[in-house]
């Protein structure tokens, strides 16, 4: 099977006029549909790492930015900030 990667930002939003994080990604779809690996790229650093642990924890809702779209998702599976696995929020 061929992987889809994209260079994407991964977006923390504490209201919709306010965004605290901002993080480039590179963004691989997985087979199930809805469903994206995202590594920071590049790996991030200590202190950051930490920031976004705390972003994680408080709120799990991100928004995954690309060049001409976007998508609101939900970081799953969490292996050490390095890696994490999204799905994305389903629009009601």
């Amino acid at each position: 099977m061929e992987r889809y990667e994209r260079a994407a930002h991964l977006e923390w939003w504490a209201s919709p006029f306010t965004c605290l994080a901002r993080i480039p990604v590179r963004a691989t779809a997985t087979a199930n549909m809805g469903e994206w690996d995202a590594v920071f790229s590049p790996p991030l650093d200590h202190g950051l790492r930490e920031h976004v642990e705390q972003l994680i924890d408080a709120d799990p809702c991100f928004t995954l930015r690309f060049d001409t779209s976007a998508v609101e998702v939900q970081a799953e599976d969490f292996d050490g900030v390095d890696h994490l696995r999204l799905t994305v929020i389903p629009e009601p």
